[in-house]
């Protein structure tokens, strides 16, 4: 289903919580607040893991590459370990592990962090992490905070970014 956005009128999906292209909110809930953070002396440090896209870890053969879909380009994640998905912008203290950034992910609605996904010796997990546009798997949309298994060749959304897992297998 589709809603206009009252901040710029352009059509967006109906699932969406923030509007990709304005920033205007597309709900009416009144249940979404944000708190102030405790700003003391100190208390805030950044923290850049990576930035480019790629991350490689030792001791570990790539158990996950991540396929953009729209640009071809693949991002191989080595294990065992847990990866934050997302996107950097500027005054942002807790940094992804993986950014989109550089794939348009701003104007594809991805969170600043998105989504978790886990590499163990069982298998590849991922996990929403309350992202404003929700995470799809396969095109089912995930319940926020709940793990879900990733197999070869799944198609993972983030907010309208589509990546797929290929996991070697």
């Amino acid at each position: 289903m589709i809603v206009v956005c009252s901040g710029c009128g352009k059509n967006q999906q109906q699932e969406d919580l923030f509007c990709p292209d304005c920033g205007a909110k597309l709900i009416q809930d009144e249940g979404l607040r944000t708190m102030p953070m405790d700003s003391s002396p100190g208390g805030l440090t950044t923290t850049r893991l990576q930035t480019s896209g790629t991350l490689m870890r030792p001791n570990g053969p790539a158990r996950l590459n991540l396929h953009i879909i729209r640009s071809g380009q693949i991002l191989p994640l080595e294990g065992p370990g847990e990866f934050i998905v997302g996107r950097v912008s500027s005054g942002q203290s807790i940094l992804p592990d993986v950014d989109l950034e550089p794939y348009a992910a701003y104007e594809s609605g991805v969170s600043r962090l998105h989504a978790r996904i886990r590499i163990v010796e069982d298998g590849i997990s991922i996990t929403d992490l309350g992202s404003s546009n929700g995470t799809r798997l396969n095109n089912e949309k995930l319940s926020p905070h709940q793990t879900y298994p990733v197999s070869n060749k799944d198609v993972l959304r983030f907010g309208r970014l589509s990546i797929q897992a290929l996991t070697g297998e």
